[in-house]
């Protein structure tokens, strides 16, 4: 597995460890303003959950099993799960397939299905006629409420120099995983503990989306920020203090 695929903390050897999920098209500093709280209790285990294309696996289900191997590889029995949009169908699929690997489970700004495919399908073409370059502001300025982008335009520039310098072709693979991936008939199988954190203002994962799982997802809970796509961007001190308060009492 390439090392840009995962980064595993040197510190906190005796801790739990949470896996953070970043979102298609951004890196793991998606997590920079919540990892050094998260890391006072958590061994943190970033991780790219977008599928690579030279492999010929193009699906949330390849990159859960590369995971499930990387837990065998580090010695990894159990962890807690975090993660964002694609990453939240990704942790969909671990607490499916795998659940006895996953202790609790955290969905940010995500959805048992995300858009639909034809939305995806025109991301697609989109990408292919104009290049990932040249679309990149536009689409990592839908990923912020209005009045953060107004008061914050830097972070959206970060945010956005990131997009236009993605690998495309790692980018299309994710569109496509998220075109064919779709959870919605089995959502009530979930057992997992589960957090679910929602978005007021986020125009890609909505808080009806939310809803629709926490409705299904038992043992779940809710919780809406008022923010876009990026609840630990936007919001970092109530998405760190949800998330801690949600791990810690199983802990």
């Amino acid at each position: 597995m390439h090392n840009r695929d995962y980064r595993l903390s040197d510190e906190n050897n005796g801790y739990p460890v949470l896996v953070l999920g970043n979102s298609l098209g951004t890196h793991f500093s998606l997590w920079d303003q919540v990892s050094e709280s998260l890391s006072q209790r958590f061994r943190l285990l970033h991780y790219n959950p977008h599928p690579r294309p030279e492999t010929g696996h193009r699906t949330i289900a390849a990159r859960g099993a590369e995971l499930l191997k990387l837990f065998d590889h580090l010695g990894l029995e159990r962890a807690d799960f975090c993660g964002v949009s694609i990453s939240g169908l990704l942790g969909q699929w671990l607490a499916l397939e795998a659940p006895n690997r996953i202790r609790n489970l955290v969905l940010s700004n995500t959805a048992a299905r995300i858009g639909n495919a034809e939305i995806w399908q025109q991301r697609i073409r989109l990408i292919d006629e104009r290049g990932l370059a040249e679309v990149g502001d536009t689409l990592a300025g839908r990923w912020f409420s209005r009045t953060f982008a107004a008061q914050h335009p830097e972070m959206v520039e970060r945010f956005a120099g990131q997009l236009r310098g993605y690998i495309t072709e790692e980018y299309l693979a994710g569109c496509e995983a998220l075109r064919d991936t779709d959870f919605r008939d089995r959502a009530e199988e979930i057992r997992v503990r589960t957090l679910i954190i929602a978005g007021s203002n986020d125009l890609a994962a909505s808080v009806s989306d939310a809803e629709f799982l926490h409705k299904r997802i038992r043992s779940s809970q809710l919780l809406v920020l008022p923010c876009g796509h990026l609840a630990c961007v936007e919001t970092p001190k109530a998405f760190t203090e949800a998330v801690l308060e949600f791990l810690l009492e199983d802990h």
